[in-house]
C-alpha cells in the first residue's frame, strides 16, 4: 500500500517528466528551420467550377484589384491538367479556405465580403514569417499547410498578376502580348 506522501511523490515525478519531454519539442520546433514547401507527386485532374471561382476569388483577394478573372481560370486549369501536384493542392486550398470562411462568416470563400477573404488569406503571410514562438508553434502543429499555399498559389498567383492585371493597375489598357487596338493612338487622352 503507498502512502500519501509516496503517491504524490511519483505524480509529482510523472508531471515533471511529461513536462520536460513536451519542453524539449517545444525547443527543438523552435530551434529548427521549417522545411521548404513542397508539392507532392499527385496526378493531374479537372479543376471543379467551385473551385476554380475559389481560386480566383483568392486572386482578387491576394492581389487587391480586381482581376481579368478569364485567363487566371485558365491558369489554374492548364496547371491542374498538365503539372503533377497543382489538382490535389488547389482542391485542398479551396477546401482550407472555403472551412475557414464557413467558421467564420458562415457562408462560402467566394461569398464573403472582400475584408473576410483577406483575412483568411493573412494566414498564408503569418505562416511565412511568424513572429513569435507561439506563432512558429501554431504554424508548426495547426497551419502546417500554409506555406505550401503561400508558395504555389498565392505567390504565383501574385507572379501572374505581376506579368498582367497590374500593367492595368498602373494605367496601361493591357499587358505586354494583348492587342490593345488600332484606333487608340489617333484619340487624345481622356
Amino acid at each position: 500500500m503507498l502512502s500519501r506522501r509516496r503517491f504524490l511523490g511519483i505524480g509529482l515525478l510523472l508531471s515533471a517528466t511529461a513536462a520536460s519531454l513536451g519542453a524539449w519539442r517545444v525547443l527543438d520546433i523552435v530551434r529548427r528551420r521549417p522545411p521548404e514547401p513542397a508539392l507532392g507527386d499527385a496526378p493531374t485532374g479537372t479543376l471543379a467550377a467551385s473551385t476554380v471561382a475559389t481560386l480566383v476569388a483568392a486572386a482578387q483577394a491576394v492581389t487587391g484589384y480586381p482581376v481579368e478573372p478569364s485567363h487566371y481560370e485558365e491558369y489554374y486549369r492548364w496547371r491542374a491538367q498538365h503539372l503533377r501536384g497543382y489538382f490535389a493542392l488547389y482542391e485542398r486550398f479551396a477546401g482550407a479556405v472555403d472551412r475557414d470562411a464557413i467558421r467564420s462568416a458562415g457562408r462560402p470563400f467566394v461569398a464573403c465580403a472582400a475584408a473576410v477573404r483577406a483575412r483568411i488569406l493573412a494566414r498564408a503571410v503569418r505562416s511565412r514569417h511568424p513572429a513569435t514562438v507561439v506563432d512558429r508553434l501554431r504554424v508548426d502543429m495547426l497551419d502546417a499547410e500554409w506555406p505550401t499555399f503561400d508558395r504555389f498559389v498565392l505567390g504565383e498567383t501574385l507572379a501572374l498578376f505581376a506579368r498582367t492585371d497590374a500593367w492595368v493597375a498602373l494605367g496601361y489598357h493591357g499587358w505586354p502580348g494583348v492587342p490593345r487596338g488600332l484606333d487608340r493612338y489617333r484619340r487624345a487622352p481622356g
